[in-house]
Formats: C-alpha cells, structure tokens, sequence
C-alpha cells in the first residue's frame, strides 16, 4: 500500500489562485463573455451575461430644465378664470361679490341698500336658486339675509323656499337655511316647515338636513309637529295630512285591521333612520316613544324592537321622550339585552348623570337592576372618581341622593318616585332589599370622600344638602370619621363658602320672534361705537376659507410648509360666585342644623359625635366669630338641644376666656339671647 505522503508527492500541484487579501474581485479571464446581441450607446452590460433592465433608457447629461413657476401660476390662473367664465351666471355674480366684499366691511353703513343693489342684480330668471349651493356665492346669499330690511329678506326668502328640501342636503345653501331660521320673520319660517312637507322621512335621514329638520321641528307649531310625525305613519300621510290623527294609535283607532301595516311602515322608517345612526332628533324620539307604546301588547314585536334599539340608547337620552322610549327598552328586555344597554353606556356614564333627561334613565336603571353586585361595579364604581363632578350639577346629585335615600319624600317629588318605581314589575327582588344591598356596598367608599376632601362637601348649600342626606344614612365608623373630617371645616374663623342662593340673578325674559329686528338694530348701534373705537377693521366672520387657500396659494411656492396648527380659543372663564361666612349663609344654616338633628339621632362612640367634634376643635377666636353672628348662636343652641349632655362643656367653653362670655352678653340678637339663657349666663 501506498502511504499518503506518498501519494501527496505523485500529485500534480495545483494551479495558483488569485486571491488576494482585501480582493475578493474575481480573475477577468475566468469572466464569461456578455450575451447581449448589441449594446446601446447608452448602456452598460451587467458582467455575468444578467439581463440589464435599463437597457436603451437614456442617461441625463447635464442639469434638468428649471420650470418657470411664475409663468405656471399664471397659465393656471387664466385656466380658472376662463372655466369660470363660461357660466351664465359669470358676470352677475362677480358684480354681486364685488359689493359683498363692501357689505361685509364693518365700517360699512346703510347696509341695507348695499342689499337692495345686489338683489336687483342678482334676482333675474333663476340665478338665485343656481348660486345659493356654491360655496362663495352662498355666503353672498347669507350676508343679504343678515342685513335686509324685513320686507327684503321676506322676498329673498320666497325666492328659495320652493328649493328648501335641496337647501337642507347641500354642503354651503343649509347654512342660508339656517340664516332663515334666525332672521326670518315667523311668517317665513312657517313656510319654511311647510315647504318640506312631504320629505320628512328623506331628511331625516340625511346627515346634514336631520339637524336642521330637528330645530325646525322644536320651533314649529304643536300642528306642524303633528304632520311632521304622520310622514312616520306611512306613505298616506306623506302625501295627505290628517288633523284628527295626533298620535300613532290615532291611526288605528277606527280601522284596527290596519294596526300592522302601520306599525310595520314606522319600524321601516324608523329602521332607515337608524342605520346611518341619525336617531339624535326630538322627532325620531317622539315617534320611537309611540311606536314603543303601540307595541307593548305584541310581545314578540317588541322584543324584535329592542333589540335593534339597544345599540342606541346613549343617543336617545338627550330629550325627554326619548329618555321615556329608552327606559321601556330597558324595561322590557332580555338579561342579554340589558348587559348589552349597560355596556354601551358605559363610556358615557357620567354625560348621562349630569344630563337633564339622562339622568332619569339612570336613576330608574338603578332601580330595576336585581345583580346589585354588577350594578355597583358596572355604575357605581365608574362614577366614583368623579363624585365630585357629579354632586356639583343638579342632575347629578340626584343620582347619588338616589343610591343613598331612594324613594325619600324629602329629596324627591311623589310623582317622580311614582315613575320610577314603575319599573320595580320588571325585577325579581323585593324594594327594601335591593336598596339595601345598594347601600351596603357604596356607604364606606361614600365616607371616604367625604373624609378626603370635606371642605368640598359644605363649599354651598346645595352641596350641603347632600352631604346631609348622606350622614343621615351612613352609620358606624364611615359616619364618624365623616363627621370629624367636617367639624374641623365648619369651626374655622374663615370659613367662607360660595353664595348660591344669595348671588342668584334674575331670570332673563326670552327673546321672542318680534324680537329680532330690535337685536339687530341694538347689534348694529353697538357695532357702530365699538368701530369709533377701534382704528383697524377686522375681516368679518364670514370670510370664506377656500378664498384665504387661493391667496396663500397665489403668494406661497408650490411645495409649501406645513401649516401650524390653531391652538384652540381659551374658553371663557365664568365670572366668580361670591363668597360668603359659611356660618351666616342661610342655606348652611339649614343644612347644619340637619347635620345636628340627624346627629342626636346617631349612635356613636363618645367624643365622636359632630357635636361634641365641634366644641373639641372650636377656638376661641372660632367661638368670637360664632357668637358675634344671630345663626351661630342659633346653631349652638340645636347643639346642646340634641345632646344635652354637652351643655355643660358649651358653657365652659364660653366661660374659659371672659372676653367670649362678655361677647355673648353684649350681643342684643335673639339667638344670643336663647343661648345665654339655655347655659344660664350673665344671670
């Protein structure tokens, strides 16, 4: 056998690579040759016989041609104007906008005969009705609304009533519709209602003309909100009105085979309406509520009904019957349906406690629920965070006088519990035991936050009523630690609080339609010394923004920096409340002496009571503030009447510095009389 040495010797030796280091370029003559047919001049070869997709594309020699922006600018600017001008309205309505641009100057007087020149400009054939829908001349129409005379603005206004129902669903012509509306004498906006007779549905549906058919429908006359209604009935009304039909069951009185036909035409257009999520209407309320109410003896209807509404319910508590429609939703639906309700109000929770009309829809859920655990994670525990939000509206602190005194005569009317208590028929638990667990559960996180913050809980008395309510209920360690927290408030020489009642301002009258010419005159007169004042004038508001882009396109180049976003206006600071000694405020006084009443009532530890918290933190130049005032006497006097225990410790509070006791003699008020006479000081 051969060994491998040996082998290795008998080798030829191997041919020499051309690598180097730093190279790893491969040999040339190792190169294949390229398989391109021909070249092109202006192209290369890829080494390796690869395609070239660049093949015959031509190289740039030399810079590229500038572009002449200026010369651009110009040849598209003649383009425009040329577009422009061959419509047939060109002329007239670049005569009109000429004198628009004077009219809407506010230095600008007899504005009313501006308005009188472009009308007799523009009111020739039907130019009126082709320029009220683009956007520049649309705002001519607005500003002539604004500053006609009466009798003017009626005769424009009769020029475009026959095209109300395209005027609601146009982008620039809802916005003269809205000028009607605001200017228009109530003669013209009677005709205004009139003319969309026979579209309501339509509109209804259309997301620009719904809330403009809304505030028509909320101004109109009790008659034009029937007929508006019956377009909902079905097609017969559409075409004809009935004055004897007011509601939906009218339809059916006489004829009850017709009762499904006409409760499946309302469902259909309710349906039309709902899809595109436009159900944010007093009319669409009205009707929801009717149809509801039709329908609560077909079981199998209604339940169909609520289902598809469930979805809506947040959108539908911004009026009072549509709170109404969403609480028999409510009522009649499923376990699943009403999980469904909860959740889609639940990002809107607090808007609805504070709300007018939502805030009924809440208190009666709270009152129907029968899983009192989920009532209080689902509700309760979403609104804590904003208690205090939500005891400063006067809506809001309803709902929780609700969670903590239910059914109470002193917090609420007869007739309101009365509703609300309609919907106990649809829970399985009994009154009493659904409250208390409701309570049970809400009373200690309740005397925390009042423990927290207690100067806010008596900062006025409508607030004070509340915190009231609540220690009347509260018991144990949550009533204690509550009442200590607000003793050390209330025996503050300084405490001050916000004068609600006592800064009350007269109600205003409110403006009726005769009203308006006298606004605008006073409108005007103001105008006029506020322009003496000022040395430069300020574009109008109605100042179009697509002019404004064509004259920063005309100065800026075509690649333009990105504009600055507008930070948003401040909003206007309301005017402080006055403040007030919080002893001598009337409504305080109501709702300490509540807090008293209430207290000797209460059994708690000894020491820990409010009064005796009151007469432990109470200083001197505290007892000096209260005693030189009639109803810090007065409040002193309930103190030692609802524990007489403490009459004794009152008198050696007063009697410690002779300075107080000579204070209290001095003072000639009833109330300093009483309480001298109840410790028996200065006999």
């Amino acid at each position: 056998m051969v060994s491998s040495k040996e082998a290795d010797k008998t080798r030829p030796p191997r041919p020499k690579s051309n690598f180097k280091p730093g190279n790893n370029k491969p040999n040339n003559k190792f190169k294949s040759a390229p398989k391109f047919a021909k070249k092109s001049d202006n192209t290369k070869a890829k080494p390796g016989g690869a395609h070239n997709k660049f093949a015959g594309k031509p190289v740039c020699s030399g810079e590229p041609e500038k572009q002449d922006w200026n010369k651009f600018k110009k040849e598209k600017k003649e383009l425009k104007l040329k577009r422009k001008s061959t419509r047939d309205t060109y002329e007239i309505t670049k005569e009109a906008k000429q004198i628009y641009e004077k009219l809407r100057c506010r230095k600008t007087e007899n504005k009313d005969q501006l308005v009188e020149q472009m009308f007799k400009i523009l009111n020739v054939g039907d130019t009126i009705s082709k320029i009220v829908k683009a956007h520049d001349t649309a705002r001519v129409l607005q500003c002539m609304l604004k500053h006609a005379t009466p009798a003017l603005r009626a005769e424009i206004s009769e020029k475009l009533l026959p095209y109300a129902v395209e005027m609601c669903q146009s982008k620039y012509a809802q916005f003269c519709v809205q000028r009607m509306l605001k200017y228009g004498a109530p003669a013209t906006k009677s005709k205004l209602v009139d003319s969309l007779f026979g579209h309501i549905v339509r509109l209804a549906g259309h997301s620009i003309a719904s809330g403009l058919l809304d505030v028509m429908y909320q101004g109109g006359t009790r008659q034009q909100r029937t007929h508006m209604r019956q377009e909902f009935y079905g097609d017969l009304y559409r075409k004809a009105k009935d004055s004897s039909v007011k509601t939906l069951s009218d339809t059916y009185k006489e004829a009850t085979n017709m009762k499904a036909s006409i409760l499946g035409s309302v469902k259909a257009n309710l349906d039309h309406v709902a899809n595109k999520n436009l159900v944010d209407s007093s009319l669409v309320h009205c009707v929801m509520l009717e149809y509801l109410r039709a329908c609560e003896d077909e079981e199998e209807k209604l339940e169909e009904t609520v289902t598809a509404f469930a979805a809506l319910v947040p959108h539908m508590l911004s009026t009072k019957e549509g709170s109404e429609a969403a609480v028999i939703c409510f009522y009649k639906s499923t376990p699943k349906n009403r999980r469904a309700i909860i959740k889609n109000i639940k990002e809107h929770l607090l808007k609805i406690a504070t709300h007018e009309h939502g805030h009924v829809f809440l208190i009666s859920l709270l009152n129907a629920l029968d899983d009192t655990k989920a009532t209080k994670k689902a509700i309760y525990d979403h609104l804590h965070g904003d208690l205090k939000q939500l005891v400063g509206n006067q809506y809001g602190r309803r709902v929780v006088q609700w969670l903590v005194a239910p059914g109470d005569t002193t917090c609420f009317h007869p007739t309101f519990i009365r509703v609300i208590e309609e919907g106990l028929a649809f829970g399985k638990k009994e009154k009493e035991t659904r409250r208390k667990e409701i309570f049970e559960q809400i009373e200690a996180p309740i005397g925390e936050a009042i423990v927290e913050d207690a100067a806010f809980w008596l900062s006025n008395s409508h607030i004070g009523l509340v915190t009231a309510d609540i220690l009347n209920h509260i018991q144990g360690e949550s009533y204690q630690k509550a009442v200590e927290a607000l003793a050390q408030v209330v025996v503050q020489p300084d405490w001050r609080i916000t004068a609600d009642a006592a800064g009350a301002q007269p109600l205003q009258q409110k403006k009726g339609h005769q009203d308006v010419e006298d606004i605008i005159a006073e409108a005007t007169k103001q105008r006029k010394k506020l322009i003496k004042v000022e040395e430069s004038s300020d574009e109008d508001d109605e100042a179009s923004a697509e002019e404004e882009a064509d004259k920063e396109e005309a100065d800026a180049d075509i690649v333009k920096p990105k504009k600055a976003k507008k930070e948003p206006k401040p909003a206007k600071e309301e005017p402080a409340k006055p403040l007030v000694t919080g002893i001598e405020e009337a409504g305080m006084h109501i709702v300490l002496k509540k807090i008293l009443k209430n207290d000797g009532k209460q059994q708690v530890e000894e020491g820990r009571s409010f009064g005796e918290q009151i007469l432990k933190h109470l200083t001197s130049d505290g007892l000096k503030a209260w005693l030189s005032v009639n109803r810090g006497c007065f409040i002193l006097l309930k103190l030692v009447e609802e524990r007489p225990q403490l009459l004794d410790t009152c008198r050696t509070a007063i009697e410690a510095e002779e300075e107080v006791g000579q204070l209290l003699k001095s003072q000639k008020t009833l109330g300093a009389k009483l309480l001298a006479g109840k410790l028996n000081i200065g006999k």
